[in-house]
């Protein structure tokens, strides 16, 4: 699905207009999802795609009391009660076990992946083949470990700017076996993101920038400590680099 395709007036009132980074998350949920949006904030991504018929039921999520009064104000104003449940969680935690077993599909964005790995830890309570999309503000090497280290896949990654930010987008599902894997700094740092697209090239240009000017801050300390951290960050710059000019257009 293409959410830009979507967008226009629908039933006579105003549409709906997602950021870049949540037209991604939208289009990475699955045709006919039951699609938990945790952390909704104003219920926008889940009303999107029960507006267009994308999802079967879907249901926002947030903690707040301020988040949980703007989407109740949305789905009513969209008339979407009946596919758009509004839940007071803090992540997983306050949400009903009948619903976690049935979600289909996960959408965690807009926080940092620490945050998010958080949330995830109660991950069994989820059914073993749930779709997991996550769109980590920051730290998405230490959320990409977790993944690993408990037993999912990144089975696609996408980047997509928005202003001068460029945000991440994984599809994450459970490995069939439930095996977990070792993931190198190289993979936590580059995920699975194609450097041939513009958006993801500029996304590891800022990875490779962001370790090497910590490990040349690094550099000038006198502890032998950081200098070998130091040595692991500009190292790991290097080939991130490397990966771009030999992959990347």
């Amino acid at each position: 699905m293409s959410s830009s395709a979507n967008f226009g007036h629908i039933s006579g009132r105003m549409p709906i207009k997602l950021a870049p980074r949540l037209s991604l998350c939208a289009e990475s949920v699955s045709k006919n999802a039951i699609l938990l949006d945790i952390g909704t904030d104003h219920a926008h991504l889940p009303c999107f795609l029960a507006e267009t018929g994308w999802v079967c039921h879907a249901y926002a999520c947030d903690v707040a009391d301020g988040p949980v009064s703007a989407a109740l104000h949305t789905v009513k104003v969209l008339n979407l009660e009946d596919k758009v449940g509004v839940l007071r969680s803090d992540g997983f935690k306050d949400i009903p076990v009948d619903i976690l077993g049935a979600a289909t599909d996960v959408v965690i964005a807009g926080m940092g992946g620490e945050l998010i790995c958080e949330i995830l830890s109660l991950h069994h309570l989820l059914r073993d083949s749930v779709r997991l999309i996550l769109q980590p503000n920051t730290r998405a090497p230490i959320l990409r470990r977790f993944l690993a280290d408990n037993g999912f896949n990144i089975v696609s990654e996408k980047a997509a700017e928005e202003g001068k930010f460029v945000y991440t987008v994984m599809i994450a599902e459970r490995d069939r076996d439930g095996l977990r894997r070792v993931m190198t700094e190289f993979e936590a740092e580059t995920g699975k993101l194609d450097p041939n697209d513009p958006a993801a090239k500029k996304y590891l240009k800022n990875n490779a920038n962001r370790l090497r000017q910590a490990g040349e801050g690094m550099a000038r300390s006198a502890d032998p400590d950081d200098k070998k951290e130091a040595e692991r960050q500009i190292g790991l710059a290097d080939e991130i680099e490397k990966y771009i000019s030999k992959t990347g257009k």
